[in-house]
């Protein structure tokens, strides 16, 4: 069989007839044939033509029937059916073209008609699989712009357009289930002392090093870690049983230590470290965004007060 040639199913019992279309179509085309409904549904489902020439009347099964099946499976109703046969009156063309056939020929048949018609509507079929390829690429591609319009480059985290998007929608979420949301906001310790003594370029690959462990740290599909600007960075926490963030907030400052990035112009340590603010809560009518956020970062600016490198609490900050 000739690659790249479209495909037509001829379904007839008489095999005089199948061979009569056969010679006008085999040229250009690479045929297959059944003599039988049921055979023919079965082709139909292996092959998946181009085109479908389908009699009518026949034994088992009658064309009408046929073509039933073939619009009914999702795989194959896509595949024009064209009707030949030698029932010609007007109700049985509009019952042949109620049943799902894009057009009806009667024999005996005329070569120059079958192959014009042939033609026409395989030509009508290429246009829509070429259509449907381009919408299917063309969807794809909004879905890569669309991440990429929610992920910052640098590091392969969530951007701050997602991070803002997502904390709305979860605080919604958490305020309707009265379940506990968590908050984390990092910030890398005396990060503009390290760029200017190490390079822009060096602190890239810091915060990218970062990046990647922040994503190791938080797994769950419904966590969401973020750079949240510059150096800083956060992590949404949903459904979290009370304290686990802080734990998985001082694992996270662990880990980061244990990178052993150099920092010798740090007042903190000698490594890169990152000072941490958390916040839990379950959201109510008062504690919106903002507020999560808020919370959040005056917890972390008084780890900063605190000597940094470490984790705070918001709600610690409350009771005192």
């Amino acid at each position: 069989m000739q690659s790249g040639r479209q495909k037509i199913l001829i379904i007839d019992d008489t095999p005089a007839n199948i061979q009569i279309l056969n010679e006008f179509l085999q040229q250009d085309y690479a045929i297959f044939f059944s003599t039988n409904g049921p055979d023919g549904i079965r082709i139909a489902q292996q092959e998946l033509p181009d085109l479908i020439l389908l009699d009518i009347m026949m034994p088992e099964m009658d064309g009408y029937e046929v073509c039933a099946k073939i619009k009914a499976d999702p795989l194959t109703r896509q595949i024009p059916v064209i009707f030949i046969t030698a029932m010609n009156a007007e109700e049985d063309e509009a019952k042949g073209l109620d049943a799902g056939a894009i057009d009806y020929i009667t024999k005996p048949v005329s070569a120059p008609i079958v192959k014009a018609r042939v033609k026409n509507h395989l030509e009508l079929k290429r246009h829509r699989d070429e259509l449907k390829k381009l919408t299917v690429e063309l969807d794809k591609k909004n879905q890569e712009l669309n991440m990429l319009a929610r992920k910052d480059a640098l590091t392969g985290l969530a951007n701050r357009r997602h991070f803002d998007e997502v904390l709305d929608a979860e605080i919604k979420r958490a305020s309707r289930s009265r379940q506990l949301l968590s908050l984390i906001l990092c910030d890398v310790d005396f990060f503009k002392s390290y760029n200017d003594h190490y390079g822009h370029v060096a602190g890239d690959r810091c915060l990218q090093a970062i990046g990647k462990i922040l994503r190791q740290n938080f797994k769950r599909i419904s966590d969401l870690p973020a750079r949240y600007g510059g150096e800083e960075f956060a992590v949404i926490f949903p459904d979290t049983p009370p304290g686990n963030a802080l734990q998985l907030a001082e694992k996270l400052r662990l880990d980061i230590i244990a990178l052993a990035i150099p920092h010798a112009f740090s007042a903190a340590a000698e490594f890169v470290t990152l000072s941490f603010g958390v916040v839990e809560a379950i959201p109510t009518r008062e504690t919106d965004a903002d507020w999560f956020v808020n919370a959040a970062d005056k917890a972390l600016y008084q780890a900063k007060e605190n000597g940094r490198n470490q984790v705070v609490r918001a709600e610690y900050l409350k009771q005192k």
